[in-house]
């Protein structure tokens, strides 16, 4: 089965906010590579989406359509 998954505004924000902070601050290719894992990591919840989870600050409020995937010090 595949399910589909969609990031939200702020969550795809993040990811570009992310890309730019390496790319400047370390290199183009470190923000490459984490960019590519964790698109990876995000394209895997279409065949397993148990694999994240769902983040505590909204699980506490009884809110279960949202997940997060992790990589490295980034969630």
């Amino acid at each position: 089965m595949s399910y589909k998954v969609l990031l939200t505004n702020d969550a795809a924000q993040d990811l570009d906010d992310i890309y730019e902070y390496i790319y400047l601050n370390d290199s183009p290719g470190k923000a490459e590579y984490v960019f590519m894992q964790i698109e990876k990591a995000i394209n895997n919840l279409t065949t397993f989406p148990e694999r994240a989870s769902y983040p505590n600050e909204i699980r506490n409020l009884g809110i279960k359509q949202y997940r997060e995937v992790y990589f490295k010090p980034y969630r």
